[in-house]
């Protein structure tokens, strides 16, 4: 008698578990979409605000078209953003890949792609590589500016896009990130509210921007750290990439990296939504090995459906 009423019971509860999941998730829904209508009107901006696109030099390399360029700012204070603009010479329908360089040396600023946009190029790729501020020319002082100043720098890559799908060969259904340190960083925001990249890959980023400010600025190191990460906190990466999703992710990093230890490179990969793939390798933090060049190539190729140069 015990047996066949504990099985009924059983029965029941299979029964009632899809009822009880779809009940979790539609009571656990109201406060995922205020979270990112929040996250909407942070990184908001107007659309319509003008380029100002110029020219300052251009250059023609293998079929491929690089142009020198530079446009305004959103917010004035920041000058003009300096971005190179790689294309294939022969008409088509292009992918378009975003690319934000790292904070370091050598080639800590647009040009730490610039090889692997021309070769991208060669495969079928429209790239806008673009010039950091935040930290790179502007450094970390203090809480609340800081945060003001990751959500001026969000706003910029969101307009990188924006420019990259103006570009009329460029096909708005195979849109890649790839960012290295803090591009990778600034990656996992635009991941989480900004849904017209198909494929990232983020190298060597972590999910906390208090981390590095506290440790490597003396302004943020000087003044009340807590309250420095609690300014910081609402625009972390580790908040945005939850919400990545349909996007895919590859993580890149270094097992020799000593900015990121293994631990904050695993928090910050296993935030992330799926479909997303890790890979490590025998590096140090600037990544700059041949296996990583070649899987992220590899990847993007998949993901974006370009021309495979190993079959021609």
């Amino acid at each position: 008698m015990h047996i066949k009423r504990l099985g009924r019971w059983i029965g029941i509860l299979i029964l009632l578990c899809p009822i009880l999941v779809t009940h979790s998730q539609r009571m656990a829904s109201p406060a995922r979409q205020k979270s990112n209508v929040e996250s909407a009107r942070l990184f908001a901006y107007d659309r319509s605000l003008a380029f100002d696109l110029k020219e300052d030099s251009a250059k023609e390399q293998d079929g491929v078209t690089i142009r020198d360029v530079n446009y305004a700012a959103y917010n004035q204070r920041h000058g003009r953003i300096k971005a190179y603009l790689i294309k294939p010479q022969r008409k088509g329908r292009y992918a378009g890949v975003v690319f934000f360089h790292w904070l370091g040396r050598p080639n800590g600023d647009r040009s730490e792609f610039l090889d692997e946009a021309v070769a991208l190029a060669k495969q079928g790729t429209v790239s806008l590589l673009i010039q950091g501020y935040f930290p790179w020319s502007e450094e970390p002082t203090e809480g609340r500016a800081d945060r003001q100043q990751v959500i001026d720098q969000t706003i910029e890559v969101r307009r990188a896009l924006d420019l990259l799908l103006s570009q009329p060969t460029v096909d708005k259904r195979r849109i890649g990130y790839i960012g290295h340190d803090y591009g990778a960083m600034y990656g996992g925001i635009i991941a989480g509210v900004d849904k017209r990249v198909k494929a990232y890959v983020l190298m060597a980023g972590m999910g906390s921007f208090s981390d590095w400010s506290l440790k490597f600025w003396s302004g943020p190191a000087g003044g009340d750290k807590d309250a420095y990460r609690q300014a910081m906190n609402v625009v972390d990466p580790i908040h945005y990439v939850p919400r990545a999703a349909p996007a895919a992710l590859l993580f890149q990093f270094a097992n020799t990296d000593k900015y990121i230890p293994k631990e904050t490179a695993t928090q910050f990969y296993d935030a992330a939504s799926e479909p997303k793939q890790v890979k490590w390798y025998d590096a140090i933090h600037d990544l700059n090995v041949e296996a990583a060049r070649k899987d992220r190539r590899e990847w993007l190729t998949r993901q974006l459906a370009l021309a495979d140069r190993t079959k021609r």
